[in-house]
């Protein structure tokens, strides 16, 4: 045997020594960590799939509340109001905002809309149920106090922002006030993401009190 292949099987010899005395002192350590790893990326995974079908089942009631009202307003208010409580989110928020709008006067509504508005899990949900609020207030002498809750609505990152202009605008209109509301009209004619609906209202009224500025 040549002395390098000597020394090499001296050099394997204090390696697999040194192999064995580290795996008896840290061995079990390594396989209680690659454990709890298994562990812990099967309990992920689990939860994640125990969330969806927890989501889906949300979602399911939910739709099957809504279906409920037009045969049992009721009954659907009771199970909206139910998952309005207790379900996960964002059904929880949208069940509330649902039943809110069940009940049986329009004053009742606009007091539950603008109470439940600031609970809700998303501002847009917020803005919508503040705007919801307001519309049903429009011809109620609540209407101008709904109304003069929405500026903060009409920003230009605001999703519901033209919603409110119209509303200010109808207002506006009620009041006798043609002047302001043909300036909201026409701002929201000119609004490059005005919706189509929107914009056919808005021209009609413009066309009604005398035609639109020139863009």
């Amino acid at each position: 045997m040549s002395d390098s292949a000597a020394f090499h099987e001296i050099d394997e010899a204090v390696r697999k020594d040194e192999m064995k005395e580290w795996w008896s002192r840290y061995g079990t350590w390594v396989v209680a960590g690659a454990v709890v790893v298994v562990v812990a990326v099967t309990g992920f995974v689990g939860w994640r799939q125990y969330d969806q079908s927890q989501r889906a089942a949300a979602s399911a009631a939910y739709s099957a509340a809504l279906a409920q009202i037009a045969t049992d307003p009721a009954a659907a208010r009771a199970e909206l109001e139910k998952q309005g409580a207790n379900a996960l989110q964002p059904y929880r928020s949208l069940a509330a905002l649902a039943a809110a709008q069940l009940l049986p006067t329009l004053e009742e509504q606009v007091t539950a809309l603008a109470t439940v508005a600031p609970k809700l899990s998303a501002s847009e949900l917020s803005d919508l149920a503040m705007v919801i609020a307001a519309y049903k207030s429009i011809d109620t002498p609540k209407a101008e106090e709904m109304v003069g809750k929405l500026e903060p609505l009409a920003g230009p990152d605001r999703p519901f922002r033209l919603s409110v202009r119209e509303l200010q605008a109808m207002l506006a209109a009620r009041k006798g006030d043609t002047k302001r509301a043909k300036e909201l009209w026409n701002e929201i004619a000119k609004d490059p993401a005005v919706p189509q609906g929107t914009s056919q209202r808005v021209s009609a009224m413009l066309n009604l009190h005398g035609g639109a500025e020139a863009k």
